[in-house]
């Protein structure tokens, strides 16, 4: 059972289905600045569609969703951008405005101890620990909501894990959007399982013209 927290203070400003995001923002951005990844201009970003969101968020309805982001925006708590290289991929990112900013970096980055371990270090462990873990499920989680055909869902995580030791996972995301757009309109039946597209490495596929 998954547990949300949220800072009460932010609440108190933007309701307490904005602070729960913006508590999951803050974690994954300051995730990011430790591997210093996800850098755009003066921000570190972490990025998610609202549907993704959904399935984090289970208890969250989609406009609920949507208007709690907005809170977020508006109230300058966290900044939205569209940072994606394909046009058709409205994945939002996020940048939180007074803790991540790079202006601050020079008291911001002591606060961050030790770094996250590299999603591909040189010699790769043959079990993921706990901290990588979660990173893992939280890409998986997101490739879930995107996949059309939502079958075995367990072996399709632990082919995601494996997967993850043999490609950069943040790669994965990008790779598997653009599959998943060929499969619009496809009979399900026909479409692989999501662990078969992971086991079977397909990301190194050629794309289709």
């Amino acid at each position: 059972m998954s547990t949300h927290s949220f800072d009460t203070e932010i609440a108190s400003k933007v309701g307490v289905n904005a602070a729960v995001l913006y508590q999951n923002i803050l974690f994954w951005t300051e995730k990011n600045l430790a591997n210093n990844r996800h850098v755009h201009g003066d921000f570190v970003y972490t990025y998610n569609s609202v549907k993704a969101w959904g399935e984090l968020f289970p208890y969250l309805s989609t406009s609920q969703i949507r208007t709690a982001l907005k809170h977020l925006v508006d109230a300058n708590l966290v900044v939205e951008e569209n940072l994606n290289e394909r046009k058709y991929d409205r994945t939002k990112w996020y940048g939180v405005c007074s803790q991540i900013h790079l202006s601050n970096l020079a008291n911001g980055i002591d606060e961050i101890r030790k770094p996250i371990p590299d999603s591909k270090p040189d010699n790769k462990p043959d079990t993921i620990t706990s901290s990588k873990d979660d990173e893992v499920n939280y890409y998986f989680d997101q490739l879930w909501s995107l996949y059309p055909r939502k079958v075995g869902k367990g072996q399709a995580r632990k082919a995601f894990k494996a997967a993850s030791k043999k490609a950069d996972f943040y790669d994965l995301l990008p790779k598997l959007m653009d599959y998943v757009q060929t499969l619009e309109g496809k009979d399900k039946q026909y479409i692989p399982h999501l662990a078969t597209w992971l086991n079977g490495e397909r990301w190194e596929d050629e794309a289709e013209a």
